[in-house]
């Protein structure tokens, strides 16, 4: 049915530990880690980011501003406790993998920014099966903007109904499935993505 599936990043080929940087900052911060993970995430500072406003020194001078950092927190041990953030998901791995062993053409869609998105190219699974990479910050806009997946679609010359769409938010499947792609809302606590994509695939 499907000729393409399209993964999602964050918590599901990687997972997410949202507050791992805020809680390594903090002791170098004026903000405890609570309001310093707040003010990072759901605002015009991530949009900004993420869809390339700024790059990653602009991005630690924002936040260095924002949190007040001590002087002596630099941006390279910004960068290291920023990409703490990056865990793992070895079953979101085997589902890429399924999906290629399984004939479909294989991309990744995702909000993300320059830091986090070196971390796909640092693992060969993440950086080499997928044939693109459609990146929020590389693209200038992010989900749920219907113009990430038709960017998706322009390069790739695929029609929504040839891809089906993985995400852990809901709200972004349903945007995909109202522009005509299959989409299932993962749970990495609760699914196994390569069984799913062999049911679905085969």
């Amino acid at each position: 049915m499907y000729k393409a599936v399209i993964f999602d990043f964050g918590n599901v080929l990687c997972s997410l530990d949202r507050m791992a940087f805020a809680r390594a900052a903090a002791p170098r911060s004026r903000l405890p880690a609570e309001e310093l993970d707040a003010a990072l995430w759901g605002g015009s500072l991530e949009h900004e980011h993420e869809t390339g406003g700024f790059g990653s020194h602009g991005f630690y001078r924002r936040v260095a501003e924002l949190a007040g950092f001590e002087p002596s927190y630099s941006y390279e041990e910004f960068v290291a406790d920023y990409r703490r953030i990056i865990l793992p998901n070895p079953d979101g791995e085997a589902g890429l993998m399924a999906a290629r062993d399984l004939g479909a053409r294989c991309f990744v869609l995702s909000n993300t920014a320059f830091l986090h998105a070196t971390m796909i190219f640092e693992n060969e699974v993440l950086a080499s099966i997928p044939e693109l990479h459609i990146l929020s910050y590389k693209v200038g806009f992010m989900k749920p903007d219907p113009r990430i997946w038709l960017k998706l679609l322009e390069y790739t010359g695929l029609d929504a109904g040839d891809c089906l769409y993985i995400d852990d938010v809901q709200a972004y499947c349903d945007v995909a499935k109202g522009l005509g792609f299959g989409a299932f809302c993962y749970d990495r606590n609760a699914h196994s993505l390569s069984q799913i994509l062999k049911t679905v695939l085969k």
